[in-house]
C-alpha cells in the first residue's frame, strides 16, 4: 500500500493543489482524511506493537 500526502493552497482567486512527492499531474485522488498536518488525521492511534490485518476502501461514482 503506497500513501503520499499532498497540500492545497489559495492563491488569487482559486485552490490549487500540489502533490510534492510526486511532482507531476495526477488523475485523480482518494481522499482519505483531511487535516492541518499528520496528527490530525492518523488512520489509527494505538499504543505498543500492533500489525494492520486489512484495509478496505469502497469507491461510488458520482454523477
Amino acid at each position: 500500500m503506497d500513501f503520499a500526502g499532498w497540500f492545497e493552497a489559495f492563491l488569487g482567486d482559486r485552490w490549487y493543489t500540489f502533490d510534492a512527492h510526486n511532482n507531476m499531474p495526477r488523475i485523480g485522488r482518494v481522499l482519505i482524511a483531511q487535516g492541518r498536518d499528520a496528527s490530525d488525521v492518523a488512520l489509527s492511534c494505538t499504543f505498543g506493537p500492533d500489525q494492520l490485518e486489512g484495509f478496505k476502501v469502497w469507491c461510488d461514482e458520482v454523477q
